[in-house]
């Protein structure tokens, strides 16, 4: 997948104020992760197994964390987490998980999340945060902001930005025969900003974090599908 020209990381750089962290993939140490965290759901290629070891890498995850893992369907990543860190963490979803806090689970918007402010200090959004239909984007930073303990992080991997602004309502992908299946249920909604609408939804609601892009440089020698764009959030004082 071709990512946006040089040019493009110039202007997000200086609509961050400051430059778009250049940054590569260890490639045998993610062979060594795929070892470590198994998924044995349908579909989860380098691409998507990708955005867990960015969360596995980036988040500096430990013992004393409290973590979710933001409308994760049924992944199991948050248990990964739980046992292999030895950390408090929970999986988040609107439409896979059984309403308020079932043991490490929660199930409800996530928006609006039942535990205490400054409660969480890490956090992730593999691949979903696209998927927040309406103005729901907008209100899960506000809300990131009151879980976040400070210096708390919360990560989206891969962050879809580019040129221009879309939304579709159908979306999926074709199979082989030509028919159409959406991403699943909750997801049939998917968004894609622009500098103008990252700033106006994201960093317009988001005046308590402090926000780094990082751009994967060989991304597609991980997967060619692999979007090159993750941001990290951090929770200022």
């Amino acid at each position: 997948m071709t990512g946006p020209s040089t040019g493009f990381k110039d202007r997000f750089g200086d609509l961050l104020g400051r430059p778009v962290v250049a940054t590569e993939i260890d490639l045998e140490d993610f062979a060594g992760f795929k070892c470590l965290y198994r998924d044995e759901r349908a579909m989860i290629d380098d691409a998507k197994m990708l955005e867990y070891y960015i969360s596995y890498r980036w988040l500096d995850l430990g013992p004393d964390d409290t973590y979710i893992d933001i409308a994760a369907q049924d992944c199991p990543f948050a248990f990964f987490v739980r046992d292999h860190f030895g950390c408090r963490a929970y999986r988040q979803d609107l439409f896979y998980l059984e309403k308020g806090i079932h043991g490490a689970d929660i199930g409800g918007n996530a928006a609006r999340i039942p535990l205490q402010s400054g409660s969480v200090s890490k956090m992730s959004l593999h691949n979903s945060l696209e998927h927040f239909e309406g103005r729901s984007d907008i209100r899960f930073f506000r809300e990131a902001q009151r879980l976040l303990r400070p210096g708390g992080k919360l990560l989206v991997a891969p962050l879809f930005i580019g040129e221009a602004y879309s939304t579709v309502k159908d979306a999926g992908w074709v199979d082989e025969d030509g028919v159409k299946h959406l991403w699943g249920e909750g997801a049939r909604f998917a968004r894609w900003y622009d500098l103008a609408h990252f700033k106006s939804r994201i960093l317009d609601n988001s005046r308590h974090l402090r926000v780094e892009v990082y751009h994967v440089d060989n991304a597609a020698a991980v997967d060619p599908q692999c979007f090159p764009f993750f941001a990290m959030f951090e929770r200022l004082v």
